[in-house]
């Protein structure tokens, strides 16, 4: 198991652990007034049967407000000095959100996908979608420990696991780091548990060197938006809509010039070879509602970012054309 802390502010840092096989050590069953939330898709947890255990099912779905005031509700029942989180992004973002709304500051996120215990949520806010809107609503906070366990990724079909390491490509593209090529070659689900905890262990530490150096926006988060509106719905699959997010963003890096092409095509490229990717989701952008942030962080030729804000109209633009580039080659 490693370990180290990300310091957030004066005298409070966040202790983040990577091993395998070593989550039920945290866990203490006699506890007084302590609580685990978990995704109910998590058979290690499940299986468990404990009577302190409260069920979510993951997905964008679940970061709603009536999903909100219901487990508001439950937890309300109870008293809580502290809480345990398993799960993937939307199920560690919705409980760190209603937890720091009830002052509940003693809570551990345990990551079980390979996307949410990479690019952790240590932003320090936490999100809920409102008026069909994606992450609207803000909420400030950050868990007091984050503890990746490998063994938890088990819940996780082959197919899914081998698209969460496009998460890790990208990251490595945007900071220029070797993980970019040990992701492609780990996507070939030929790796063993050090191997992983190694990786996992070595990009957490270049998403922690992003947020600190460069920004809390990362490339493609800004288009993300563009695909859960009322007509589509938020039933989406993450990992697939964020690298589309990102190749979009890429796009929209050469249209302004920021980008040479061949750079663009190379990426785009070795995302559509490596992984279950389909150009067909930038159907569910919705032109006739078109909501959209105006902030991006573009990626250029030399491999700076650089913070660009465009008018929702010339976005709206730029989209319908890249949507006709995809329709060339993949729609």
């Amino acid at each position: 198991m490693k370990r180290f802390f990300f310091e957030i502010q004066d005298f409070q840092k966040i202790e983040i652990s990577v091993g395998h096989n070593y989550f039920k050590k945290y866990i203490d069953y006699k506890k007084y007034n302590h609580y685990i939330i978990y995704d109910k898709k998590i058979e290690a947890i499940d299986k468990l049967k404990l009577n302190n255990l409260i069920s979510l099912i993951g997905n964008e779905n679940l970061k709603t407000l009536d999903k909100y005031l219901t487990l508001l509700l439950k937890l309300s029942n109870y008293e809580i000095s502290s809480i345990d989180i398993f799960g993937g992004y939307s199920v560690l973002e919705f409980s760190g959100y209603i937890l720091e709304n009830i002052n509940i500051k003693d809570y551990t996120f345990f990551p079980t996908t390979l996307n949410s215990a990479i690019m952790l949520p240590i932003k320090g806010e936490y999100h809920l979608n409102f008026n069909w809107k994606k992450d609207i609503l803000i909420q400030k906070g950050y868990p007091r420990k984050i503890v990746v366990d490998t063994l938890l990724f088990e819940s996780l079909s082959g197919k899914e696991l081998k698209n969460m390491f496009v998460i890790p490509y990208i990251l490595g593209k945007i900071v220029d780091s070797k993980i970019s090529k040990l992701a492609l070659n780990y996507s070939k689900m030929q790796f063993s548990n050090i191997d992983l905890q190694d990786f996992v262990f070595y990009a957490i530490k270049q998403w922690i060197y992003y947020l600190k150096k460069e920004n809390k926006l990362f490339p493609g988060e800004s288009t993300i938006q563009l695909f859960y509106n009322k007509e589509s719905g938020f039933n989406r699959n993450y990992i697939h809509i964020f690298a589309i997010s990102f190749i979009i963003e890429l796009y929209i890096s050469w249209y302004y010039g920021f980008l040479n092409f061949e750079t663009f095509e190379k990426i785009e490229n070795e995302i559509l070879s490596n992984f279950d990717i389909s150009y067909k989701l930038i159907e569910k952008i919705d032109f006739k509602n078109f909501y959209c942030k105006n902030d991006f962080v573009l990626f250029t030729s030399s491999g700076k970012l650089i913070n660009y804000r465009i008018p929702c109209d010339e976005l709206k633009t730029i989209i319908k054309e890249v949507k006709e580039y995809f329709r060339g080659g993949f729609l």
